[in-house]
């Protein structure tokens, strides 16, 4: 009887300690992915406000390129703020108590 609540008890603090290391794993995981899109948000703004300045030049295949550049850079922030909801998602079903951070 000792061993089997010795063993229960084993295997709950060892539970815990997996929740625990999974749920810092994606608190980690959301701060690298708050700094991707903090760093692609800047690096992207200057190019992009380029990309505007320069669609109005006459030239037509310039401009599809630009709206082609602008697509694809739409895309890739979409797909990061993607990931950051799973990952927020992630955590509150791991714990109902986590608060989202903008």
């Amino acid at each position: 009887l000792i061993f089997l609540i010795h063993h229960k008890l084993i295997l709950f603090i060892y539970s815990n300690a997996m929740g625990d290391a999974i749920y810092q794993f994606f608190l980690y995981k959301l701060d690298a992915v708050n700094s991707i899109l903090e760093a692609y948000t800047r690096r992207i703004s200057s190019a992009l406000d380029l990309l505007h300045w320069i669609y109005h030049e006459p030239n037509q295949e310039q401009r599809y390129y630009i709206l082609l550049s602008l697509h694809q850079s739409r895309e890739v922030e979409r797909s990061i703020l993607q990931e950051k909801q799973l990952i927020i998602d992630i955590l509150m079903a791991l714990n109902p108590d986590f608060e989202r951070t903008p």
